[in-house]
């Protein structure tokens, strides 16, 4: 081969050389967090079947002025189910519920001391239906903003002298506010909400609320390592207001477009009338 036939060759491959490498696969950033709400609603007609289990123990707790001291065991397992269905452009429904098994060696069924227990409680948990509201979306800020409104129906047993109650006993209705936010492969989720009881069973209850903050990187398709502050604030009538900032860290990891398995463990840090727990959480989501 002649030099000029040589180089014309060198050239080609040269060329094509750009075009025969395989394009980088384009990261998709997961919104789902594991005690953070998303601002992204199921696409109308699919849906999404969630299943999980968490374990929740404690052997501290704070007293009203926030120090922290021993209490007898508190133990809880939870298995929860959450369906969700899109069923227009940008807003979806969602109901879920789960059964519970309780322990707590400190219970005082009275409330001032005078009759202890019951110790434990097993039986199905509240009922939550609503719906999420994305009515903010911009895509070349990669930021969605969204709505969330739902019931709590009490469908868990009472507290009594045979065992503990698994519900709060009353409704309550639930709103909350929720953004997102992405920086490349980082990604920010915040929301702000509150939950108003009504109702003759309320008793001492006024309402909670709760505020959570949430970033994720995606390291790979199937990987992102989260971490998560988490308030709450339960106002109370006659009682001690109860408080608690919680740290959640975990793993997120969409496996495909019909898989995404989460897994973290949630610590109190902080907190005024509340347990210092410790939970552990997973869950599975099947979308179709």
């Amino acid at each position: 081969m002649s030099q000029s036939s040589t180089a014309v060759a060198l050239a080609c491959l040269l060329g094509l050389a750009p075009a025969a490498q395989a394009a980088p696969e384009e990261i998709v950033i997961e919104h789902g967090k594991i005690n953070t709400a998303d601002a992204s609603p199921v696409d109308p007609g699919h849906f999404e079947l969630e299943p999980s289990f968490a374990y929740t123990h404690s052997e501290r707790a704070w007293s009203a002025s926030g120090h922290a001291h021993g209490r007898g065991l508190f133990r809880e397992q939870n298995v929860g189910l959450s369906f969700t269905a899109g069923l227009i452009d940008n807003v979806d429904f969602n109901i879920s519920g789960g059964y519970s098994w309780l322990k707590d060696n400190d219970n005082d069924f009275d409330g001032d001391g005078a009759l202890a227990g019951p110790f434990r409680g097993d039986d199905f948990t509240d009922l939550e239906v609503g719906g999420r509201y994305r009515f903010y979306h911009d895509e070349a800020l990669h930021l969605e903003i969204a709505y969330l409104a739902g019931m709590t129906i009490p469908t868990g047993s009472c507290s009594g002298q045979d065992e503990i109650g698994t519900g709060q006993e009353f409704w309550s209705f639930n709103q909350t506010l929720v953004a997102t936010k992405d920086w490349g492969r980082w990604t920010l989720n915040g929301d702000i909400g509150f939950a108003l009881p009504f109702g003759s069973k309320r008793a001492n209850a006024r309402g909670t609320f709760n505020a959570d903050l949430a970033l994720g990187y995606q390291v790979l398709l199937w990987l992102q390592p989260e971490v998560e502050l988490n308030y709450g604030h339960d106002y109370l009538k006659a009682e001690d207001d109860a408080q608690i900032l919680a740290v959640t860290v975990g793993l997120v990891m969409p496996i495909d477009d019909t898989l995404r398995v989460n897994v973290g463990v949630q610590q109190g840090v902080w907190g005024e009338s509340a347990d210092k727990a410790t939970t552990l959480i997973s869950a599975v989501k099947f979308a179709f």
